[in-house]
């Protein structure tokens, strides 16, 4: 009677197992049958491109062609971001399925026998552009969602940046493609050694959220935009004398501050040049503005975050992209080296924006 029973458990866990295994199988086909359906190649030449595409490529044609002409005017000259690769990951929406995928300037880093070449005719800056459906294991993490990674290619460690039709829609919408992809680019690129950031030393534990930081700050805050303001250096050189004094108590009285410098050295100069490129396009993005578009000074945002107890986190790394930013364009009018003073890499110490104001006073 047991061995009886045991056969016939034995036969329903066969049957059982047999089920689910072709029940998997069969949604594996599906979504293989899904993926294929999706996964169409793009046409091979620009004009025949949707839309999105097209405008993508449109945005960085400018970009490129920006950063051929004027490297200098956004970053220092031999800083070329239109001439390192990139993996644009195309999308319907944010977190949907990757339909294909475009590398720019990455022919020395593939085998371009194995992909689709795309034309650009007339366009000087967009000679090496090939799509694939797929990067083999690499493009594996491209299903996580995210607005971009960082792909090897031979070695190389390559932005692979996600893009929709959304990022098209509306100017000014974040994020945006015109500067984003070049923000991000320019941490993977520009400050590939830099070391301000590593063992996350720009980021503050314990910020000190009381009365007597914050009417520090606000003094601080008083001189940036006064900083920013003028272009007479005699008077911009007594500002930012003030100014690094009063960092220089903050820091004293909380130590833990000083990785506030390293966040203003990582993502300010980074924010720095979307502004630059702003500029030069003739759309110049603003410090700090609402999502209408009103501009705030420096003051008039700290007040807007004391004002609410809820914001306070901001004050912690979120500021330091803008007031990074800001303290770049103060240097472009004290220090036209400041660029490369800040380079850092593990065998060479750069400085932080505070310590080259600091070493003029």
């Amino acid at each position: 009677m047991q061995k009886s029973v045991k056969t016939h458990y034995m036969k329903f866990l066969k049957k059982l197992v047999k089920g689910i295994t072709f029940t998997l199988l069969f949604l594996l086909a599906l979504l293989l049958l899904f993926i294929v359906l999706i996964k169409k190649m793009p046409e091979k030449e620009y004009s025949q491109l949707d839309a999105t595409d097209r405008k993508m490529f449109d945005e960085l044609t400018l970009q490129y062609k920006n950063f051929r002409e004027k490297p200098g005017a956004i970053w220092t000259s031999s800083y070329r971001y239109d001439q390192e690769p990139l993996i644009l990951i195309r999308s319907q929406k944010n977190k949907s399925i990757w339909r294909y995928v475009y590398l720019i300037n990455a022919g020395k880093y593939i085998d371009p026998k194995k992909f689709k070449k795309i034309d650009f005719p007339g366009n000087p800056y967009l000679t090496d552009v090939y799509a694939a459906t797929t990067l083999g294991s690499l493009s594996a993490e491209y299903w996580i969602p995210g607005a971009f990674t960082f792909s090897l290619l031979k070695g190389k460690k390559v932005l692979a940046f996600k893009y929709y039709p959304e990022l098209f829609q509306k100017e000014g919408s974040f994020p945006d493609f015109k500067y984003f992809s070049m923000h991000e680019a320019f941490h993977g690129y520009a400050q590939k050694t830099w070391m301000y950031d590593k063992d996350a030393n720009d980021h503050i534990i314990d910020y000190p959220f009381n009365k007597e930081h914050f009417d520090l700050l606000k003094k601080e805050y008083v001189l940036l935009d006064q900083g920013l303001r003028t272009d007479d250096t005699i008077e911009l050189n007594d500002i930012m004398r003030a100014w690094v004094q009063i960092r220089k108590e903050r820091y004293k009285r909380w130590p833990q501050l000083i990785n506030e410098a390293n966040s203003e050295a990582i993502e300010g100069t980074a924010r720095y040049i979307e502004y630059k490129y702003s500029a030069l396009i003739g759309k110049p993005k603003q410090f700090i503005t609402d999502h209408s578009g009103k501009v705030f000074s420096f003051s008039q945002g700290l007040e807007m975050i004391l004002h609410d107890e809820a914001n306070y986190y901001l004050l912690t790394r979120s500021t330091s992209y803008d007031k990074g930013a800001a303290l770049g364009y103060i240097l472009d009018k004290l220090d036209p080296s400041w660029k490369y003073k800040i380079e850092d890499s593990p065998s060479h110490k750069g400085m932080t924006l505070y310590e080259i104001l600091k070493s003029r006073y």
